[in-house]
């Protein structure tokens, strides 16, 4: 129920007084290399663990709130955003709410608040993201970049931590620490996903390109698995949905040999290198500071999203599952800094784009599970801001 927004003549939370005094809290972060060194030490830890949560949850999801008040009204109004920030006081309110953690049981009905959270949670990026294209729509030239740069960052590192809490505390998974998978395999990351990814393309355009893996297939090394998995994801979907707009045919039934997609895997002393190039035509050079915006996308130039029959609303479907809405190399940017890695672009208009992905190893004691994260930045930076605000 929206009645904490809605009721509001000025569209302010009713517990706003208590969501802006949280907000001006100090905020302290806490490395995965941190959170590794907790799993040997039993349930002790675990209280610990949950009551750093329970302090510092609140603070971070109260200064996204108060972000979401500065926001235009016309964006926070929007159904999905609005859906987001219900989620969000509702989140700031149970965490608030919940006793001071003294005992085992009160850590482990902590324990089950946090997982149902993350559960409410999940399809948070494609509510905020849908959102944003349809106030976009209607203003074109609203941006929102800092906002969301600051939302994406801590809530992959409030997922990253929640995670962590629960796989410490829970049965040991054999060949992870935590959510950290040891010795994983890009190139069975890679393998994976290629058949459901050609598969979809198929479907939207009736034909794919196939998709060459070469390099050092064997090498390996300790990350979370989903990460890699959401990094290659989007920039292989990129890939592949930019060589079949540029190779289709046009106007003929006889296709022409269609270029392949190249990932080349490679293992430096401190990263992974992931290189995944097309020949899908590239990005024009006055263009390519704008793909790492929120929002971009070439995808829907010449596309209507009403009217079309069943069928032809079906594919649109799963043109948009392909394409998304534009949030995908924001945030895989963002996926890959969080731990010290980056991803950058080599865009040759009028040919392709090679993308290569940077990943740290997350082993204990490697410089990526101990470097500060962007949340840790981002949280100084506010610290420092809020300050002055708060009463002497």
């Amino acid at each position: 129920r929206l009645s904490s927004v809605a009721e509001s003549a000025l569209g302010v939370p009713n517990n706003f007084h208590r969501i802006r005094q949280w907000a001006l809290e100090p905020s302290h972060t806490i490395t995965i290399g941190e959170l590794l060194d907790y799993h040997q030490d039993g349930p002790r830890a675990h209280i610990r663990t949950a009551r750093w949560l329970h302090r510092q949850m609140p603070i971070r999801v109260a200064r996204r709130i108060d972000d979401f008040m500065i926001l235009p009204h016309v964006f926070v109004k929007n159904p999905s955003i609005a859906e987001v920030l219900r989620l969000y006081i509702e989140t700031f309110d149970g965490m608030v709410d919940f006793r001071y953690i003294k005992t085992p049981e009160d850590e482990e009905e902590f324990c089950e608040m946090i997982s149902t959270l993350l559960a409410q949670h999940k399809d948070l990026v494609t509510l905020i993201s849908r959102g944003h294209q349809e106030v976009r729509r209607l203003y074109p030239g609203l941006r929102v970049d800092n906002f969301l740069d600051r939302f994406f960052i801590t809530r992959i590192s409030n997922r990253v931590i929640a995670e962590s809490y629960l796989a410490l505390r829970g049965e040991p998974r054999p060949g992870y620490v935590g959510i950290v998978k040891q010795e994983l395999s890009p190139a069975h990351v890679v393998q994976s996903l290629i058949p459901p990814l050609t598969r979809l393309t198929h479907e939207v355009y009736g034909f794919a390109p196939e998709v060459h893996v070469t390099g050092a297939l064997e090498c390996t090394f300790d990350y979370i698995p989903e990460h890699l998995v959401f990094v290659i994801q989007e920039l292989l979907k990129n890939a592949l949905r930019s060589t079949v707009e540029r190779h289709r045919p046009k106007g003929t039934m006889t296709t022409a040999p269609i270029p392949p997609v190249s990932i080349e895997l490679q293992k430096g002393d401190v990263h992974i290198i992931i290189k995944i190039s097309d020949q899908g035509g590239g990005i024009p050079k006055h263009m390519q500071k704008e793909v790492w915006q929120y929002g971009w996308t070439d995808a829907w130039r010449g596309d209507d999203d009403d009217g079309g029959d069943f069928m032809w609303q079906e594919r649109m479907a799963r043109k948009k599952e392909l394409a998304g809405y534009g949030f995908g190399l924001a945030l895989t940017k963002l996926h890959a800094q969080y731990f010290g890695g980056d991803v950058y672009m080599q865009a040759l208009p009028g040919h392709g784009t090679d993308m290569y992905v940077l990943l740290n190893h997350l082993r204990e004691g490697s410089f990526g599970a101990s470097t500060d994260d962007p949340m840790s930045n981002l949280s100084k930076d506010e610290n420092i801001r809020l300050s002055s605000m708060r009463d002497p």
